[in-house]
């Protein structure tokens, strides 16, 4: 049953609830917001009384799922007759990635990239998406249908919340139910006549269609020749019977749609992998990388991202240009890349020296002149402030440095050359000079009973116009 908001619907716990708009819609029935902004409502379009008892046993089941810390919609409640479906919790403020994925009408595809966030936000909201499907895994579930429509996120461009919603997907792995999926999306072996059920793999596979096309809005098996024919021929197509559009030997289905060149958006290890879920793993499930990797891969490549300050498009830094590939105005800014490191060669409680010791990287981000980084507790490197968890905050200002320590005890400085140590008391701020390429300065945090970490910075001048 579809229903034309605004208009009320009924939980069988006797609650009246107001539908102000619809937020997506599925396979199965379509999601409504309800008002307030705290919950939502899935309607479905089987409204038999077998259906209706079937959902409320789905709901019981739902409800015992170790979903605990995720950022899944839990069904709280269903829908009293002559409606089938059930309530959810839903934050307020998220929206379909269906609107991120998809151009409007008479719109540009590089305006609305830019407008929707550019390609940084696409990449922290998809390693968010890859770490809840993790999480799902490790808890022995499948999700079983990520695509846009199921996936919410935070409207506004500085916010990346990820939510799933459509949580009656779930299911134990073990547990061997006929799969759900949304065509456009899913792993060839759910497709009708297979002989698969719903698992992580099948799982990552649908994550890797939603990223590519997230990224560069092109359907990755959907090439030129595809496209300009019928519907049949891309239902062909997305069985699986075709190449990878960005296939590297077979050229029968390419495509010239989306971001062209690859490059703009896609690191060279996010393009292996998407090589490796599409080509070796279309057939061969375990060759497909997991959502732990994915998420890895992401989360680097976000923290490598630059912004042109003429056509506001954001661009990997490793494509190391001089200037903006998307204008070929500005020229590529400046840059401090921030690093932690974990000192494997000095034991716990070592004295320092005038050596620098072998490292282990934990992390890195590049920022231009202008940004706040913060690092958090577990030295989790990013620009939102987690004030409960915040240990440095750092500020780059032309060529100086502002170190805020947080951390609760004190730090030392250390210079360039590994010969000068000065100590930052906890609530206590530094200004140092990064301006030179060849120069890294360094934190070194030292705490009884474990190994030293090392917050370092260096620059990169970038492009000289």
């Amino acid at each position: 049953m579809t229903l034309t908001p605004p208009c009320k619907v009924r939980t069988a716990s006797g609650a009246t609830l107001q539908l102000v708009r619809e937020l997506g819609r599925g396979g199965q029935g379509s999601v409504y917001e309800v008002e307030g902004g705290r919950h939502a409502v899935k309607v479905l379009r089987d409204t038999t009384p077998e259906r209706a008892a079937e959902w409320t046993d789905r709901l019981r089941t739902l409800r015992r799922l170790p979903l605990d810390g995720l950022s899944v919609a839990r069904p709280i409640d269903v829908l009293a007759p002559p409606h089938v479906g059930y309530v959810m919790d839903l934050l307020d403020g998220l929206t379909p990635l269906t609107r991120l994925v998809t151009v409007p009408p008479g719109a540009r595809a590089v305006e609305h990239y830019r407008d929707t966030g550019g390609l940084r936000r696409r990449l922290v909201l998809l390693a968010r998406l890859a770490d809840v499907l993790a999480a799902l895994h490790a808890r022995g579930l499948a999700y079983q249908d990520p695509a846009p429509n199921n996936i919410f996120v935070s409207e506004l461009l500085d916010r990346d919340q990820v939510w799933l919603i459509d949580t009656d997907n779930l299911s134990y792995v073990s547990s061997r139910v006929r799969p759900v999926y949304t065509l456009r999306y899913s792993a060839p072996e759910l497709r009708p006549g297979a002989a698969r059920w719903a698992d992580s793999l099948s799982d990552v596979f649908a994550f890797a269609v939603v990223a590519f096309e997230l990224l560069t809005l092109d359907h990755p098996f959907v090439g030129d020749e595809i496209y300009e024919d019928d519907e049949e021929a891309e239902a062909e197509a997305l069985n699986g019977t075709h190449p990878f559009v960005d296939h590297p030997t077979d050229p029968a289905n390419r495509s010239t749609r989306g971001i062209q060149p690859r490059g703009l958006v896609l690191t060279p290890a996010l393009a292996s992998l998407f090589r490796a879920t599409f080509v070796a793993g279309l057939r061969n499930r375990d060759a497909r990388p997991g959502a732990g990797r994915w998420a890895d891969a992401l989360r680097e490549a976000a923290s490598a991202v630059v912004p042109c300050p003429a056509c506001g498009m954001t661009y990997p830094l490793d494509l190391a240009v001089p200037r903006c590939p998307w204008c070929d105005e500005a020229p590529r800014p400046a840059t401090l890349h921030v690093r932690v490191l974990l000192d494997l060669d000095a034991a716990p409680d070592g004295d320092p020296d005038d050596s620098r010791p072998a490292f282990a990287d934990r992390g890195a981000l590049v920022a231009v002149r202008g940004d706040e980084l913060h690092v958090s507790r577990g030295f989790v490197l990013g620009r939102v402030p987690d004030a409960d968890r915040l240990m440095f905050q750092l500020r780059w200002e032309g060529e100086r440095l502002k170190v805020g320590n947080f951390a609760g005890h004190a730090v030392e400085l250390v210079s360039p050359d590994g010969r000068e140590f000065r100590l930052l008391q906890h609530d206590g701020v530094a200004s140092i000079r990064v301006g030179r390429t060849d120069e890294m300065w360094s934190l070194r945090i030292a705490r009884p009973g474990r190994r030293n970490r090392w917050l370092c910075f260096t620059t990169d001048q970038g492009g000289q116009g």
